[in-house]
């Protein structure tokens, strides 16, 4: 679909940021089930497909058509900020007022009533409605991203609630819903009372594979990769081979003490780079007495490695997350979130272990958080064809 069809359909205001001339495909089937019409949509595709315009379109043209607020409900802080960033620079030049909220969950957060688009967390909305914000009638298209967290047993019971709370204060809102990975797509699209836009382009193709004694084997590509390394450790064997073909990772890691000891046997084996030293250095000082995490994350910095999960502050996190998409950084231990939506493109991603201890012994990973590290690799826009997920195999038998 030509970006042209919809000039008479959207504000016109609103047309001219559209700088391409074809949609792409999750993006051509939502307008065509009714986006514009403000029908509520589920839209299940690959990260990196386009489906965050989806609801940039329908939240900002129903603002300019002075239909109401949009709220875009996010699972984490630090996709909030991303967001709120990108958002305020693209679309407070078109008079869009755009605010977050993420902070104090006992406040109804008044001082929204003056904004146009606001991002939250869940847990920031929830505590916003059960203050009776007076704002939240003039809500009139609700974004969820990450959606598929409905199956989360940490976030899925507040985010259902919430959804179910919006749909009775709002009838009459859209509710527009991203997932990359969702399960039963047919189930919650009913629930939503929404068309389902399942889509399976990607920019860049995705190559899976397993990695057991020193060979990836691919499932759906016929070339597989030898690793040639005198190296024991086969997540060492990887990150070094990374670097070697001047390429980036994200090596996702079971546990956040995981990630730090990862990054750390990465980094001895590798040397100090004077050029990071200054952003170094705004690690130690990101805190006014600097931890024993403060000073690995700074010794690893320096090898052009890091770690990232929940126990960093947001300074620390900003500094490793710049540096890695400035192509500094090489390689990033991390925990799951980090699979989160948060814009980290990276050419392979490695699963250290497809299994995690959760109270009740060691148990295979669920699939849509396999799909959602998995979906980080490839890097749109660097001439590389291929995102490569690799997978390590502790045994023949695991492979």
């Amino acid at each position: 679909m030509l970006v042209s069809e919809i000039k008479n359909k959207v504000h016109p205001k609103l047309y001219p940021t559209l700088e391409f001339k074809e949609f792409r495909p999750c993006q051509a089937k939502s307008i065509e089930a009714g986006l514009l019409e403000r029908k509520n949509l589920l839209v299940c595709t690959p990260t990196a497909s386009g489906k965050t315009l989806v609801a940039e379109i329908g939240a900002i043209n129903s603002i300019l058509e002075k239909k109401g607020k949009a709220v875009y409900i996010v699972p984490l802080k630090s996709l909030a900020s991303e967001k709120f960033k990108e958002f305020k620079e693209k679309y407070e030049p078109l008079g869009v007022k755009v605010a977050i909220s993420i902070g104090d969950l006992d406040s109804s957060d008044p001082w929204l009533e003056n904004y146009d688009l606001i991002i939250v967390t869940a847990e920031k909305l929830d505590s916003i409605l059960r203050h009776q914000a007076k704002w939240v009638k003039d809500i009139s298209t609700v974004v969820v991203d990450e959606v598929h967290l409905l199956n989360s047993h940490h976030r899925g019971p507040t985010l259902e609630i919430l959804i179910t709370l919006l749909r009775k204060l709002l009838p009459k809102m859209q509710l527009i819903a991203l997932s990359a990975t969702v399960g039963n797509p047919e189930e919650l699209k009913t629930w939503m009372n929404a068309e389902l836009i399942i889509d399976n382009w990607r920019p860049i193709t995705l190559y899976q594979g397993t990695f057991f004694d020193k060979q990836v084997n691919f499932h759906n590509k016929k070339d597989n990769h030898e690793v040639i390394s005198d190296i024991s450790d086969p997540t060492l064997q990887l990150a070094i081979d990374t670097i070697k073909r001047n390429q980036q990772a994200l090596i996702f890691c079971p546990t956040k003490n995981a990630a730090e000891s990862t990054s750390m046997k990465i980094a001895n084996l590798l040397k100090v780079d004077e050029d990071l030293k200054s952003d170094a250095e705004k690690i130690i000082k990101s805190l006014g007495r600097p931890t024993k995490q403060c000073q690995k994350l700074y010794d690893v910095f320096m090898k052009t490695v890091a770690f990232h999960h929940a126990g960093l502050v947001a300074k620390q996190k900003k500094l490793v997350e710049d540096n890695f998409r400035e192509g500094n950084i090489k390689i990033i231990c991390c925990t799951p979130t980090l699979a989160m939506g948060i814009n980290m493109p990276a050419d392979r991603t490695i699963m250290k272990s497809l299994k995690r201890f959760d109270g009740r012994g060691s148990n295979w990973i669920p699939v849509l958080e396999y799909h959602q590290m998995t979906g980080r690799a490839g890097r749109p826009g660097r001439g590389v064809e291929e995102g490569l997920a690799i997978s390590i195999a502790n045994s023949e038998k695991d492979q």
